[in-house]
């Protein structure tokens, strides 16, 4: 079985590329190279000490303290102000819609459109429906019922996690694996992709 470094999951089938349980790729496990010891080598011999003259040293000479001489203070220098760390940008956006399509073969929806605001989730009969319906989608149960939320702020499209049992998980469009899963409200903009549970879908423009 392979363990995915992303989420942990360890049930992964050997020849499997992708993780099962958040869809990230799998890396193969690489044999440790093989430790060579190295023979321990001969200790050098070490000649016997010869017999030396001992010198006796002579009378030390007095010291005559050098004429004093003014001290001459140097004016400081300003040390050069050092510019703070680049921060991360902020892709801000004017765009009051979005949409999540489906990376899934035989979705019963190829994309979902959301106006401001969206809750992603399963329909139950006690709490009513949601947003975004997943139930019917390969890997649906493991979304639970109000698993994220999705919103503008700020000028930004965010999305937390509403307390769900199997996460949410984003790749960006500069990554090649999803990360960890979330635990605060993420930045999310248009071209990531977005793992809930096992459901995958790409945050796009209308």
């Amino acid at each position: 079985m392979i363990t995915c470094a992303a989420c942990g999951y360890d049930k992964n089938p050997d020849d499997a590329e992708y993780c099962e349980a958040c869809g990230s790729e799998l890396q193969a496990a690489v044999a440790p190279p093989p430790v060579i010891i190295q023979s321990p080598t001969a200790e050098p011999e070490i000649p016997p000490p010869s017999t030396s003259t001992v010198i006796q040293p002579s009378a030390p000479e007095p010291k005559i303290p050098p004429p004093s001489t003014p001290t001459v203070i140097q004016p400081s220098t300003a040390e050069p102000e050092i510019p703070p760390p680049p921060t991360t940008p902020v892709f801000t956006t004017t765009a009051t819609t979005g949409k999540l399509v489906s990376l899934q073969s035989g979705s019963p929806v190829s994309e979902f459109t959301i106006d401001s605001h969206a809750v992603v989730g399963i329909f139950d009969p006690d709490m009513g429906p949601v947003d975004v319906d997943l139930e019917e989608f390969p890997g649906g149960e493991t979304v639970s019922r109000n698993h994220a939320e999705i919103y503008p702020e700020g000028g930004v499209w965010k999305i937390k996690d509403l307390g769900s049992t199997n996460g949410i998980f984003i790749k960006r469009t500069d990554q090649t694996r999803f990360g960890a899963r979330i635990t605060i409200p993420e930045n999310i903009n248009f071209g990531d992709e977005i793992a809930f549970g096992k459901v995958r879908f790409r945050f796009q423009t209308v």
